[in-house]
């Protein structure tokens, strides 16, 4: 289960760098070139037996497994450089608090983990107050995205708390989907 959560963890945050650090994917330097699907190995995957014994799957780097770059036909969603700055700020954190959120439950610490994702994830004002948030430039869906996520946050909040280790690696599943789902939907460049 472990393995599933580090996957699908290592996904989010290469989905949100890319997201984050670039123009967007179809500015890529060629049409045809490929991304290596292999997240689960580097320092990140070490020691954690990613892709380790499994043939030609997700985590081992082959010829045979590279996804091709299409071109990128997610929504544009048009809002000023601040709004996209705060934005993009409150995403690293996010990003951030699930890597905490993943070390304490390797380690056992629901409690703990439940209480990063509560005041660093679940309860947040998304403009911090400047008057210019991104949601009041988010088309709908993505903005309902947005707040299923935060809604997901607190139900992983309460199954960390509860101490059932499986539920509760569950519910942050369904966090992470909600993020991808949202980045591989729209963009604001």
């Amino acid at each position: 289960m472990r393995h599933k959560i580090i996957g699908i963890f290592a996904t989010v945050v290469l989905v949100l760098f890319a997201w984050i650090g670039s123009n967007s994917f179809a500015q890529s330097e060629a049409q045809n070139a490929t991304i290596s699907s292999d997240q689960g190995t580097g320092s990140c995957g070490q020691g954690r037996g990613m892709g380790q014994g499994r043939g030609k799957h997700f985590g081992q780097n082959s010829p045979d497994n590279q996804i091709p770059i299409a071109d990128d036909g997610r929504q544009f969603v048009e809002m000023p450089e601040t709004a996209k700055k705060i934005m993009r700020q409150k995403m690293l954190n996010n990003l951030i608090a699930l890597n905490q959120i993943l070390g304490l439950l390797a380690d056992g610490k629901l409690k703990d983990a439940a209480g990063i994702a509560e005041t660093q994830i679940g309860n947040w004002r998304i403009g911090g107050g400047t008057g210019m948030g991104p949601g009041k430039f988010m088309p709908i869906g993505m903005r309902q995205i947005a707040m299923t996520m935060h809604k997901s946050v607190d139900e992983f909040a309460q199954m960390a708390r509860t101490g059932e280790t499986t539920k509760a690696y569950a519910a942050l599943q369904n966090i992470t989907a909600i993020c991808v789902a949202c980045h591989a939907s729209y963009r604001t460049q």
